[in-house]
């Protein structure tokens, strides 16, 4: 069987050592859990049985998701796929040395071209320094005046070969001192332990020798994303401005450059198996007998189960810059251009879409716990938004409000997401001293009645719709009772006991809400009552 090597690098090609392979990136495709990475080679196979080894793959691979596909060319099959996160890789480390050693070379031919130049000037110092100069003096027929120009002639020439010396002698220096740190570079690589890295196998076999690209895809559970959003309102009769955006990780050890990106609101991870329901059984728990047995057919038919009042019962119950698609079971955002992401970076925040939401806008208050006014947006239509819980940050007329988080989760027919507290509107909840009562003794009982009055003023230069929150006590024992509840035309949930006052407050107008009931319980349960 014969190995071909090839770069398969989802980073850019141009830093890859197999670069020349023209390898490239197709697309990711982000989930919330997981990323989908896909990109391809042109490989050339010969006829029968080959191996293509496929490196530079991300971190976090799940092996079961690679697929390797060669278009629809039939001449070839994929035999099998293996992935291995342990692959040592030598190509790296000999590029590295390669590198060096064409520096190595560089410097050493450096080197010699001036060793070549400094045995010159060192042959001219030699001629001026020498006996050889004897017939240059006898030349001037003891002349005084021609020996005198012998004398200057030797001195300059002897200084400019001797700083000339001087000059290459530290080049050569220099280079001798660059060729050093270098080979200690190359025996320190070669001494460096081995490359490993992701790398996934591929056998093929085709029906003749042929060139063709190969695509690869697969999912890695270094990467994801969470949903994220901006809130903007301008004023209570402007229409609310909703950015949708995600908070992209991607920790693969690839940088993603340029690349097509996707991002899709299923997460592979929770599996695609719907539950089964299990058998619910009820049964009664003694501490004599333990469980009751059954006769294994109770899901098969039923059976009478006696139950005593102070028996244990044991119960087991188990100007978008996204394009949006949701014709799949899942919403998928297709970015419009072409982004980049480095590896181990957090913090990618991209903005998906930005759209007008029409909401009406009401205050809500909550003044038993809490003595502040609250500006409140509902949307009607908010399933048609695609949203998913997440982080909001709010702003209001422009300026920074705080944080909030929009869930989807158990709601009815509005979305509601608060937009802070105003301070032109006040409220106060107090005990009306006048009406509340002390306890007193009728019999075997003791009755008391509670009164409270909640004040409102809107101090605004616009009238408001407000709502007010309070509730009534929830009587679990029968020998507790709940009378004479009065609460000014609030509406009641006697299931919750849940108090709601709705209405207009117009400009610098008070109002007043009372709230008042009577409890009355045994006199001998007195230290007993629990709530109040």
């Amino acid at each position: 069987m014969k190995i071909q090597k090839l770069a398969f690098f989802i980073a850019f090609a141009s830093s890859s050592v197999f670069a020349n392979n023209n390898v490239t990136l197709n697309k990711v495709t982000l989930f919330l859990q997981g990323a989908e990475l896909q990109g391809q080679s042109t490989v050339s196979l010969t006829k029968g049985e080959s191996e293509i080894l496929l490196t530079g793959i991300a971190n976090g691979v799940k092996a079961n998701s690679i697929n390797v596909g060669f278009g629809n060319d039939a001449n070839v099959k994929v035999l099998s796929t293996s992935f291995n996160d342990n692959y040592i890789d030598n190509s790296k480390e000999n590029q590295e040395i390669q590198s060096l050693f064409e520096e190595l070379q560089n410097l050493q031919e450096k080197h010699d071209t001036i060793e070549i130049e400094l045995k010159a000037v060192s042959e001219q110092v030699t001629l001026l320094q020498g006996n050889r100069l004897d017939l240059l003096v006898k030349g001037a027929n003891d002349d005084l005046n021609g020996m005198q120009s012998a004398l200057d002639f030797i001195k300059t020439n002897l200084v400019t070969v001797l700083n000339e010396q001087n000059k290459l002698q530290k080049q050569v220096d220099q280079i001798d001192e660059q060729i050093l740190q270098c080979q200690d570079k190359i025996d320190k690589q070669k001494a460096s332990a081995k490359n490993t890295t992701n790398a996934i196998t591929v056998k093929v076999y085709s029906n003749k020798d042929i060139t063709l690209p190969v695509t690869l895809s697969y999912v890695t559970n270094k990467a994801g994303w969470a949903p994220i959003y901006d809130v903007r309102v301008a004023d209570i009769n402007s229409p609310l401005q909703l950015t949708y955006k995600a908070d992209i990780y991607q920790n693969t050890g690839l940088d993603w450059q340029n690349v097509d990106f996707s991002l899709s609101t299923s997460n592979p991870s929770e599996g695609v198996i719907a539950p089964n329901l299990v058998p619910w059984y009820i049964d009664i728990y003694t501490q004599k007998n333990g469980l009751l047995k059954n006769d294994g057919n109770m899901s098969a038919k039923k059976s009478k189960v006696a139950f005593d009042i102070d028996a244990d019962v044991y119960i087991d119950d188990n100007n978008d810059n996204a394009l949006t698609n949701t014709s799949d079971i899942n919403t998928r955002f297709e970015v419009k251009l072409p982004y980049t992401i480095k590896s181990n970076s957090n913090n990618n925040i991209l903005t998906l879409q930005n759209k007008e939401v029409e909401a009406k806008y009401h205050y809500i208050a909550i003044p038993k716990l809490d003595s502040s006014v609250y500006l409140q947006a509902q949307i009607v239509d908010w399933d048609r938004l695609n949203l998913l819980p997440g982080k909001s940050t709010v702003f209001f007329n422009g300026n920074y409000i705080g944080e909030s988080f929009i869930t989807t989760k158990d709601l009815k027919e509005t979305l509601d997401i608060s937009l802070g507290k105003d301070k032109n509107i006040f409220i106060a909840r107090n005990r009306n001293v006048n009406e509340t009562s002390k306890p007193s003794l009728f019999g075997n009982d003791i009755s008391q009645k509670y009164a409270y009055t909640i004040d409102v003023k809107n101090a605004k230069t616009l009238p408001i719709d407000l709502v007010v929150y309070d509730q009534l006590p929830i009587i679990v024992n029968k020998s507790v009772s709940l009378d004479d509840a009065r609460y000014d035309g609030a509406t009641y949930n006697k299931e919750t006991g849940e108090l709601i006052w709705e209405f207009k407050l117009n400009p610098s107008e008070n109002k007043n809400l009372n709230l008042s009931f009577k409890l009355t319980y045994p006199k001998d349960k007195v230290n007993d009552i629990i709530g109040l």
